[in-house]
């Protein structure tokens, strides 16, 4: 690929396929030269790696862990569209339809059934419009765009890996019975062998108590190396649990001596100003309430005076309201400081993350509402994904400076920020909430494999997950709708 569309105006999308070079010999000599010589770079990455984890904190390899984690998640989606998995086709019309698409952009405007061609022009088309429609940066999409490795679409060869995924979900989650990425689930264990463990985590719980739980999932359920995806606060619940077991007993200890890796799914592990300025809210509520009250002292006798005070008082203490403000108190900025004052974790697990950035477009109508507040309550940041900014969203401690967030920051193989929001995870949960014009935009059609299959994909390709020997070789099967 190394060609430019005509304007979308001028030619449909079959003759603008055309316009992409067609492979000859010598391109096809060249195309597996390169091949060759990428998999012999990913080999001596994960000898390198192997011999010390020093390599993990070299800029090099940050670097170059990224390029392969973005190409990833670029063939991943690529696959999607390609066997028509879920609504992803849905997705990427409505993307090229209402996305604004950048100056340098000379793609195709509309999709067709050429576009999902196994053919090297088609796909060099259909990474061009994905580079366009996934990446918020320009610089980004500009950068991949002369990529190499981006352009060969690597597919990181089929077989199972010897691996389990605790999955920690958000604030609002119904816990280990919960269908958050259910189906993406259920391919990762048809392709990969990959079993996924949801932890039993609560809706509007302590980071504590969810931390316990997570806990729980590896003590009951993990026979394998592991690791955890974290979606929002289920980031700080799977930090909080592995400080608790670092930290913890000899036993505890034990369970992460097979922990390999974990991935950060728009995270909260940071606070939010919503948390943050939500407390605030509540306390002068108290405040207010207080001195509403006071009004009636003097008309009220002390038996009514005393019994409201009482009712106040067990209303305040109840299991429900201690929940609730727990919550609330560690999603805090000063809740997540506390956190990760106090905590250890794993500096040998490499961290990746996906962060997100809303635009008009893919803004869904019931979170426009949080959106707004969220930017009229920030003032250190104009770009989020409705509920945390894109500065706290990072895989690493940014309220505080000490040993553990060092190391924490050399482990974190920042990526590419996406054109997406906070709820992309979600699809069948949100459905009584989309409306008429989140339909039209396809918004929680986005795909969903890339939420997980890169993360476990670019670990395996450096040798940090092991693939399962006893497994033969298998030829690649096409993934279930």
């Amino acid at each position: 690929y190394n060609g430019a569309l005509e304007d979308q105006e001028e030619h449909s999308p079959t003759q603008s396929l055309q316009h992409f070079i067609s492979g000859g010999p010598r391109e096809a000599e060249a195309r597996a030269t390169a091949r060759r010589l990428y998999t012999a770079a990913f080999s001596a990455c994960a000898e390198a790696l192997k011999a010390s984890n020093e390599v993990l904190h070299a800029p090099w390899f940050h670097e170059f862990w990224a390029r392969n984690y973005d190409a990833l998640t670029v063939v991943s989606v690529l696959r999607n569209l390609q066997e028509n998995v879920d609504n992803t086709r849905k997705w990427l019309s409505a993307q090229l339809e209402y996305a604004e698409l950048g100056p340098g952009y000379k793609g195709v405007r509309r999709t067709s059934d050429e576009l999902w061609l196994r053919k090297p022009s088609c796909e060099a088309c259909l990474v061009d419009c994905l580079l366009e429609v996934l990446f918020f940066e320009q610089a980004d999409r500009e950068k991949y765009r002369r990529d190499s490795l981006m352009q060969l679409v690597l597919d990181e060869p089929p077989g199972h890996f010897n691996f389990t995924v605790v999955s920690a979900m958000g604030v609002i989650t119904e816990g280990a019975k919960g269908t958050e990425m259910a189906a993406t689930y259920k391919r990762l264990l048809e392709l990969r062998g990959v079993e996924v463990v949801r932890a039993d985590t609560a809706t509007l719980q302590s980071v504590d108590y969810n931390a316990a739980m997570v806990e729980r999932a590896v003590r009951d359920h993990v026979r394998t190396p592991w690791g955890w995806v974290g979606y929002s606060q289920g980031c700080a619940n799977a930090f909080r649990a592995e400080a608790m077991m670092l930290q913890g007993t000899p036993q505890q200890q034990r369970l992460m001596d097979s922990f390999r890796c974990r991935q950060l799914l728009f995270s909260a592990a940071n606070g939010s100003a919503h948390a943050t300025c939500g407390d605030w809210k509540l306390l002068r509520a108290l405040v207010d309430g207080e001195r509403f009250l006071k009004r009636f002292q003097a008309s009220m006798s002390a038996a009514t005076q005393n019994l409201a005070l009482d009712m106040l008082q067990n209303l305040m203490s109840s299991r429900l309201a201690y929940a609730v403000l727990g919550s609330i108190q560690s999603l805090t900025h000063e809740g997540a400081r506390k956190m990760w004052r106090d905590g250890q974790h794993c500096h040998r697990a490499p961290t990746t993350s996906i962060r997100g950035v809303i635009e008009n477009h893919s803004l869904p109508e019931c979170l426009m509402m949080l959106s707004n507040v969220l930017l009229q309550q920030m003032d250190y940041s104009k770009h989020q994904d409705t509920q945390v900014s894109v500065e706290e969203a990072v895989a690493h401690p940014i309220s505080i400076r000490n040993a553990n967030s060092e190391l924490l920051t050399r482990v974190d193989m920042q990526s590419a920020t996406q054109r997406t929001h906070h709820w992309s995870p979600l699809h069948d949960e949100v459905l009584f909430l989309t409306t008429n014009q989140d339909e039209l935009t396809a918004t929680f059609d986005s795909p969903k494999d890339r939420h997980v299959f890169p993360w476990l994909e670019v670990n395996a390709r450096f040798g940090v997950i092991d693939r399962k020997s006893t497994m033969q070789p298998q030829t690649p099967r096409k993934r279930s709708m």
